[in-house]
This record gives C-alpha cells, structure tokens and sequence, in this order.
C-alpha cells in the first residue's frame, strides 16, 4: 500500500506528457491525402514503377557521394533506401524513417537479405521524423510529403535535422499536369511547395523537370541576414 501510494504521489509531481498536435486536413489551401497503408506496400513495388518514375533518374540527379548520411523519410519497405545505401558506401548511412513499424520490418527484412548493413529503422511520428540534429547531407521525399498529417512540424524538423550544407530532395507528382494519372490530393504544383517550404527557412537550390510524372526539387537552408548586413530603410 505504501508502495501504491508513493507512485501515485510520483505521478502526481512529474509533469504530464504533451500532447501532439493537431492533425490537419488541409493546409495552406490544400487538401492532405490520407497516407498509405501498409497494406499496399506491394504497390510500392510494382513492375511499371521504373517506366512512371525513372527511379534510377531520380536518383542520378541527387548526386549521392560516398559517406553521406541520407534520410529516406517516408521510406515504406525501402524501394529507395536500398539502392541508396549502395551509393552511400561502407562510410555512409540511410537513415530510414517511416511511422508504420510494418514497413520498417519489411525494409528491414530485405536489407538484412542482400547483405546491406549500413540502414537504420527509426520509427518516426505524424509530427516529428525522430532525427538526430544537423545529421543530414540530404533528406529524400518521395510521394511522401502531400501525406503529411502535420506539415510545418515536419518542416521545422527537417530543416533542424539537415548539417549547414545539406539537401532536400523533394519528389511529387506534378499538379499542373492533367496527363498524370494521379488523384489531385497526391499531386503538388511548383507553386504550392514554394508557398509552404519557402516561409520555414529554406530556399530552391535546383529543379529537374526531366521525370516522367513528378518534380524534383532540390532545398537549401535559407541563412537569415548576416547582423552586419545594412537593414534596408523603410522609405528609401
């Protein structure tokens, strides 16, 4: 009993644990798609996948080097963290963030069978991806991001995950396109990314239009105005 009652009384001093957020279901005028189940994971390796994406494209552009730390957020059972953590090497690291343990399981399942063992699950949440600070050379969403429950968290998240010289590599079916088959809340416009990355500190670093149906836009941390620099006048 006395036991009982100094548990109760330790709880009643720690301080309760904060609640997540809100999720959203629209932001900044768009609708936010229902993320996947881990059910479909197969769609996410379908024979066509290659000819809609041009997944080796894709990553040829990110121009991978030797020892980089990656994050694969929203990496399902790994179609891209696979391939990736060849690219990296002994020396680097993929870091594989997916809120769903069953598709970390299946990643992890597949790496451990082709012998790739520079990969490590995290099991993220709608709000925060669980990245250690500065860690990144390049954080890679592939069709991910439209799902995001909680979208400027994440920003802020990635933003403080990235190292001073690190990357975004923000993949997602284009809106402005009619032709690609996809239903619109899985789709974004340039403009839309634009208006919802670039007021959290980033800015475009490069774009590659040459997919099939997705952009390919790089970012880059947005370094606030050096103190020395003059502050513009207000009436000039």
């Amino acid at each position: 009993m006395k036991l009982l009652r100094a548990l109760l009384f330790l709880a009643f001093l720690l301080p309760a644990a904060a609640a997540p957020p809100p999720a959203l279901t629209e932001y900044q005028g768009r609708t936010i798609a229902q993320t996947m189940h881990w059910t479909g994971a197969e769609w996410l390796m379908r024979q066509n996948r290659e000819q809609e994406e041009n997944a080796a494209l894709m990553l040829q552009e990110l121009r991978i080097q030797p020892g980089w730390t990656i994050c694969d957020l929203g990496c399902g059972n790994g179609y891209h963290a696979l391939t990736m953590a060849k690219l990296t090497g002994e020396k680097g690291a993929i870091l594989a963030v997916d809120i769903q343990p069953q598709m970390l399981d299946m990643l992890a399942a597949r790496a451990q069978s082709r012998n790739i063992p520079n990969i490590k699950t995290i099991l993220g949440e709608f709000h925060d991806p669980k990245l250690p600070p500065a860690s990144c050379d390049l954080v890679l969403l592939v069709d991910v991001y439209h799902e995001f429950s909680h979208p400027e968290h994440q920003i802020k998240a990635i933003h403080a995950a990235l190292k001073p010289t690190g990357r975004v590599a923000l993949v997602e079916f284009r809106g402005e396109d009619s032709a690609v088959p996809i239903k619109p809340e899985h789709k974004m416009t340039k403009a839309q990314i634009r208006k919802e990355w670039l007021p959290l500190g980033f800015a475009i670093d490069r774009e590659y239009d040459g997919l099939p149906w997705q952009h390919l836009i790089l970012l880059k941390k947005n370094p606030p105005p050096s103190p020395s620099s003059p502050v513009p006048h207000p009436n000039p």
